[in-house]
């Protein structure tokens, strides 16, 4: 519940109570109930969800690329086509998450950069399992979801723009 502001303090909306300043603050210090600021966290700026995106992109593409080559069972020589298609996939990468990266509402930019981050933090979790023996896609793509989605918190709490 956002907080109840006068002229002279703040109230907390469940007890009444003066609450001290400061942003920091989250729970009533008298009665514990959560106090929720109306003050939101400012956008990242749209240069640096771009820059990212397009790296994460990058990375994305190298990732799948290598993960598809492991579950190919390729070794070295790779053939000339195979090669070429891997090596298309980190452009690729950077061009798609750049260019969803432009349409990407303000206030959707941070949950925009948590879920590429997390991406790619599962990609690398998937990518671990591939070279030590794991082939199966699925499991794979569980792996890489799994993983995303346990990190996307901390992630999260490092993206912020808060200071």
């Amino acid at each position: 519940m956002p907080p109840v502001e006068d002229a002279d303090r703040r109230h907390c909306p469940v007890c009444g109570a003066g609450l001290p300043e400061g942003r920091t603050l989250r729970r009533c210090p008298s009665c514990g109930a959560r106090v929720l600021w109306t003050e939101a966290e400012p956008a990242p700026a749209p240069g640096v969800v771009l820059f990212n995106a397009r790296l994460c992109g990058i990375m994305a593409g190298i990732q799948v690329g290598m993960i598809a080559l492991l579950l190919a069972g390729y070794r070295l020589p790779i053939p000339w086509g195979v090669a070429l298609i891997v090596v298309a996939l980190p452009v690729a990468g950077y061009v798609i998450a750049g260019e969803v990266a432009r349409h990407v509402p303000e206030h959707r930019r941070a949950g925009f950069l948590v879920a590429v981050v997390a991406l790619n933090a599962g990609l690398l979790a998937a990518v671990i399992a591939a070279i030590l023996g794991l082939v199966d896609p699925v499991a794979l793509a569980l792996v890489a979801a799994a993983v995303g989605g346990l990190l996307a918190p901390a992630i999260g709490r490092a993206v912020s723009t808060r200071p």
